[in-house]
């Protein structure tokens, strides 16, 4: 590149030359010396600075030896003449460097104006097509012809290159690329410009590119020869880097005849390499967006769970087609189009009890809120169908750079089937123990009306069949409802057996019948053709409803009727199926119940005829008693006492047969009327019992025990009571003592029934006036209370002792308050008191009062 300058400046050069050696020849310098200067200023036109001074210095060396020819050297004409080519020369100088100074301004002006023109195209190609493949083709046209005859992209994927797009200016170079590039592979390892920019991410010049360069990196001679036949004279490769990883190497080309390419163009690659890069990586992450959108959409288009996403106020920007079908429209744009208000007042939104929703504790409003979202369960009936679906919604804010909520995105799942079936399950058990928790039958047709509101329905009617079949309502559970109108409603129903569809028709062929919508003419059939019961039936605004059996065994012996209204739900079969399903359970909950009232009279009534219906007046005692059964009523106790008269003194006695029911009620009526008949021949109270033991003890595969006391009590003038007492296994009575407090009286004696014979020794005492004898059975003593303790015989013991003032209907109740206050739990075991007190007449009435209101035979409601 240098030598250029030194050849323009040969011609002054020459000139000298000339000029000098015909100055010699003549010998006549004085004309020529001057026109030396001329070489310096051709020079100066056509040289650089440095070559100029070279040619004015060799001027100036030439005029010296002029001054010879004429005898003038060093004289003042000739020293005249070398300051005169001396000065032409420095001005030749400055005139050069003033010429590359301009010649330098004007190359960087148009370099720069080349360089802003094309780094201006290059900014242009963020406005191409965001399509790769098209970017890539704006990028290699772009450089072709003002930077390259020849442009070429290697894109590079995971340090392997791969995809090659270039474009030329002759079809024939592109041709004998492709044909290089299919059959000679770039090797990423090895030493070609391209796989080494791909490798160190540096630029890459060749100013030259020679037969020895091509050979360096050729595969074959073949290799070789494509490559020379291409005319390749100068190369630039660039990388093309997107944050921070090179995605390819942008490589340009110049053939013979062209500019070779230097450092300036270097940093013009590296600016357009930059600029492409980024307008590329732009395009490929536009395009994995759009690809990655379409799929995202065709997912969520084919979601089974309903998907929407809600701008900051709340409107919808998308819907996919799940939610569209939720929300009653045929597809998302029809849901976009339409104002999100009338979106939902199509829909009554209730919660998971049936109380409407209150839409501003959505999960979506939460969410854009930045409040926490907790998933919701809502049911929503559709007005135009009564369709009811349930759906867990779920929401999650999307925030930008700042932390700022932009979106929510709701994800709806539908759980109709499931709710439904868990809902079914739920509502049947929890049905089936409501309408079973009593066993009182108007309690439970109350139970049964309102286990279906709301759950079900939005009222009910339970009608039953008396005695001769005819319907006659027992119950009506109705919510918030008008229950008025609903006592309208039923009286206009029909109940002729013959009309399908009523109460009486559906009671007489035990099957139920629904009405999705109820309308002029399923209210005209229901009033059995009567227009004005069907317009009774229409006001109540009934939206549908339906009529079950209640079935216990193989027949029906009521029916329920279930409607709505307010909800606006549509019964289905679905509804009916549960619906009949409950009448089966709650038509065996009521016969139970029947049954259960049918036991309890028969047992009540056994138990009071094991008892007697009223206590005798025995003159000078007064008498009270208390009987606790325990258990259910329709079981009998084993427990019993007796006062009656024997000759001239009376007979008391107090049981108790272990078991209860049918078995013990046998051994108590045995026991009982044995002693009866016994004291009939027996003055001793120890051979009562021997005769009761012999009755209990007479079939030994079958022996019966029972304890029991037996006392003869026979009143003096004087107001006292000699007693003769014996026991038979029974817990000893108290005496209490005005004087000395309470005791316990009588000798132990053997269990009744246990054994064939036996020894039941009697005690003998008095009981003075104003004392009192107290009879019990083991439960009272036996009544447990907290962490498993029993009342005990101390405790008895105590009672009494604070009892001696108190006459004997006091002190039974005072036993039975304190039993009562201390027991915990259910009462296990029978409860018989049998208080006799001393000095004071008999009255009838009052005894009789006191042992009637002491019987009891259901056992109390445990206490907490």
């Amino acid at each position: 590149m240098r030598r250029w300058p030194c050849i323009a400046a040969a011609p002054g050069a020459a000139f000298v030359l000339v000029d000098a050696a015909l100055a010699i020849a003549l010998g006549n310098s004085s004309v020529f010396v001057p026109l030396l200067v001329i070489g310096p200023l051709v020079a100066a036109a056509l040289a650089a600075p440095r070559c100029t001074l070279g040619v004015a210095v060799l001027a100036v060396v030439c005029a010296l030896p002029m001054g010879l020819a004429d005898n003038q050297f060093v004289s003042a004409e000739h020293i005249g003449e070398l300051v005169a080519v001396a000065a032409g020369g420095v001005l030749a100088v400055l005139a050069a460097k003033g010429r590359r100074s301009y010649e330098e301004a004007l190359h960087s002006e148009r370099a720069a104006r080349r360089r802003a023109d094309f780094i201006g195209r290059a900014g242009q190609l963020l406005d191409a097509p965001p399509e790769p493949e098209a970017m890539l083709r704006e990028i290699v046209r772009m450089a072709v012809p003002d930077l390259a005859e020849l442009c070429i992209v290697d894109l590079v994927h995971d340090g392997e290159l791969g995809e090659t797009t270039a474009y030329a200016t002759n079809p024939r170079t592109l041709e004998m690329l492709h044909t290089s590039r299919v059959q000679y592979p770039l090797d990423p390892t090895g030493p070609h410009p391209v796989a080494v920019v791909a490798r160190t991410g540096r630029p890459h010049l060749q100013h030259e590119i020679g037969a020895e360069r091509l050979r360096a990196f050729a595969v074959d001679e073949q290799h070789l020869k494509l490559m020379s036949g291409a005319g390749y004279a100068t190369s630039l490769a660039v990388p093309l880097i997107a944050r921070g990883r090179t995605i390819g190497v942008l490589s340009l080309m110049r053939f013979g005849g062209s500019a070779p390419y230097d450092d300036s163009d270097i940093e013009i690659g590296v600016e357009v390499a930059r600029r492409a890069a980024l307008a590329l990586d732009n395009a490929r992450l536009f395009a994995e967006l759009r690809r990655t959108e379409g799929q995202l959409e065709a997912v969520l288009a084919n979601l089974a769970a309903a998907v929407t996403v809600q701008a900051p106020d709340g409107t919808l920007v998308y819907v996919n087609q799940a939610a569209a079908e939720v929300m009653g429209c045929s597809s998302p744009e029809e849901v976009l189009s339409t104002p999100l208000a009338e979106l939902v007042d199509a829909f009554v939104i209730l919660d998971e009890d049936g109380r409407p929703f209150d839409l501003r504790e959505l999960p979506g409003r939460h969410a854009l809120a930045g409040e926490e979202s907790r998933p919701t369960l809502t049911q929503s009936v559709y007005k135009a169908t009564g369709e009811v679906r349930w759906s867990v919604t779920k929401a999650t804010p999307v925030r930008d750079e700042h932390g700022a909520v932009v979106l929510a995105v709701n994800i709806i799942e539908d759980v109709t089937d499931a709710r439904q079936a868990e809902r079914q399950q739920r509502f049947l058990s929890a049905a089936s123990m409501l309408v079973s928790s009593s066993l009182d039958i108007d309690v439970t047709l109350d139970k049964v009306a309102g286990a279906t509101v709301p759950e079900l329905a939005d009222w009910c009617c339970v009608d039953v069949a008396d005695e001769r079949g005819v319907v006659r309502r027992a119950a009506l559970g109705a919510g918030d409802a008008d229950r008025d109108a609903l006592e309208r409603m039923r009286d206009a129903l029909s109940m002729d057996p013959d009309d399908p569809g009523s109460p009486a028709h559906v009671l007489r062929t035990g099957r139920g019948v629904v009405i999705g919508d109820f309308d002029h003419a399923a209210a005209l059939a229901w009033a059995g053709g009567d227009e004005e019961r069907a317009a009774v039936l229409r006001a109540s605004g009934t939206r549908s409803a339906m009529v079950v059996p209640l079935v216990a065994g193989d027949r029906a012996i009521g029916v329920v009727t279930l409607g709505t209204s307010r909800s606006a739900r549509r019964l289905d079969e679905a509804e009916l199926a549960l619906a009949a399903e409950l009448g089966r359970r709650a038509g065996i909950a009521v016969e139970n119940a029947r049954l259960h009232a049918a036991r309890s009279h028969i047992a009540t009534t056994l138990q009071r005829s094991l008892l007697p219906p009223r206590l005798p007046i025995v003159p000078g005692v007064t008498i009270a008693a208390r009987f606790r059964a325990a258990g259910e009523t329709s079981e009998v106790g084993g427990d019993f006492y007796d006062v009656f008269g024997v000759g001239d003194g009376w007979m008391v006695v107090v049981g108790d047969v272990t078991g209860k029911g049918p078995t013990a009620a046998t051994i108590t009526s045995l026991a009982r009327y044995t002693m009866r008949t016994a004291a009939m021949y027996e003055r001793s109270p120890s051979a009562v019992l021997a005769r009761l033991n012999a009755a209990l003890a007479a079939d030994p595969d079958r022996r019966q025990i029972c304890t029991a006391v037996c006392a003869r009590i026979e009143p003096a003038e004087d107001g006292t009571l000699r007693v003769a007492l014996a026991r038979g296994g029974h817990p000893p009575p108290y005496l209490i003592s005005t004087a000395g407090g309470a005791e316990a009286v009588g000798t132990p004696g053997p269990l009744l029934g246990a054994f064939d014979g036996g020894d039941w020794e009697e005690s003998h005492f008095v009981v003075g006036v104003g004392d009192a004898l107290v009879f019990y059975t083991d439960g009272v003593t036996d009544t447990r209370g907290e962490d498993g303790e029993v009342f005990g015989e101390e405790r008895l013991s105590d009672l009494l002792d604070e009892s001696a003032a108190l006459d004997a209907d006091e002190v039974a109740s005072r036993i039975d308050d304190a039993l009562q206050a201390f027991e915990h739990g259910q009462q296990r075991d029978d409860v018989a008191l049998l208080v006799l007190r001393a000095g004071a007449g008999g009255d009838a009435a009052l005894a009789g009062v006191g042992a009637l209101s002491g019987i009891r035979t259901a056992g109390r409601p445990p206490r907490p």
